[in-house]
């Protein structure tokens, strides 16, 4: 990431000891996708996670901790298993185009709709096979609009999905290629938000028609 992620809670030293760590910031992480962050209390995680009550308070001496750190560890998985494979993904597919060959419409116009097709197919199998990820990360950003402790996470979480997309923009030759990633990216998080709500709409259409409007004004001409 941009800036090195920092847990808040009890540092462990004993693999039995991060082992039950582990598992009190899973049980948390279950019951933010299934019930949301107001249903995360001491009490449900130790029940979730089969451990006594005593250790969720010796671990993190609140609820502010121990919500932090779920987020800490859902952001690191995130980058890992989310955010590396599409950059791979996307740097692949740009790496066919040069700014040179851009300048020609006809190449501008297939970047703009392989880029679509890329981008559409990343949120469809988003919703469809990692929607507890996509659950959760609406959750924590709702959540750091509440909680001060949680905004520099959010933060340093946002911003390495920018970083990617403005690198991307950069290779574009736009203009302003941090302004544009993070357009890309509040784009992608409107889009999963309305197809949380209305799993009906899921489909590739719907996705890439969408992404094809944003990436055709995005992208420079000539």
């Amino acid at each position: 990431m941009t800036t090195e992620i920092q847990y808040q809670g009890r540092k462990t030293r004993r693999t039995g000891s991060e082992q039950r760590r582990q598992a009190i910031l899973e049980a948390s992480l279950n019951i933010i996708v299934r019930d949301g962050i107001r249903a995360v209390r001491h009490r449900s995680v130790a029940r979730e996670a089969g451990v006594p009550l005593s250790a969720t308070t010796y671990y993190f001496k609140d609820l502010s901790d121990l919500i932090a750190d779920t987020f800490a560890l859902f952001a690191e998985r995130a980058i890992k298993e989310v955010v590396e494979p599409f950059k791979e993904q996307a740097f692949g597919l740009m790496s066919q185009f040069s700014r040179e060959s851009l300048k020609n419409p006809q190449e501008r116009g297939r970047l703009v709709q392989l880029l679509a097709q890329m981008m559409g197919a990343f949120i469809v199998d988003e919703l469809q096979n990692r929607r507890d990820h996509i659950v959760a990360e609406q959750a924590f950003i709702q959540e750091a609009v509440l909680d001060p402790r949680l905004r520099k996470m959010a933060d340093m979480y946002l911003a390495q999905h920018v970083e990617t997309l403005a690198m991307a923009c950069e290779l574009f030759g736009c203009k302003h290629p941090k302004l544009d990633g993070e357009l890309i990216f509040s784009t992608f998080l409107t889009i999963e938000q309305r197809l949380l709500v209305h799993p009906e709409k899921v489909s590739q259409a719907f996705a890439e028609k969408r992404m094809h409007n944003l990436m055709e004004k995005v992208i420079p001409h000539g």
